[in-house]
């Protein structure tokens, strides 16, 4: 009986490591100095650190000042899509930091946040 339920356990910790899982390249997105109403592009790397293919549902900037746009096709395991965002700086001079929320069919984490931080000068 103890060797039955030693691989149950087992078994139910296989499934859960190999659900599709999102990695992101970093938890920030730095665009250092942009001018004052300018557009610049940024991409977050996003990977599937898990065995099944990851979908990215959608993806939500904070603000309308920053667009993106991503994979609508299923990330394989171990593969790597990409997340590129524009960012359109405003009118006012000064650090800003904006978030970027990725919804996925990640079981464990549907959720992922990363910033897109920099600084609007003249």
């Amino acid at each position: 009986m103890k060797k039955l339920l030693i691989v149950a356990g087992f078994a139910l910790g296989i499934a859960n490591v190999s659900a599709q899982q999102i990695g992101l390249a970093s938890e920030n997105v730095e665009l250092g100095n942009v001018a004052v109403g300018s557009k610049t592009n940024a991409v977050m790397v996003i990977k599937n650190e898990g065995s099944k293919p990851l979908i990215i549902q959608k993806v939500q900037p904070s603000c309308g000042c920053t667009v993106p746009s991503f994979p609508t096709e299923p990330i394989a395991p171990g593969k790597t899509g990409e997340i590129k965002i524009q960012y359109a700086a405003g009118n006012v001079e000064g650090d800003f930091s904006k978030t970027v929320t990725i919804y996925s069919n990640d079981e464990k984490s549907p959720r992922k946040i990363f910033r897109v931080k920099g600084k609007t000068v003249k």
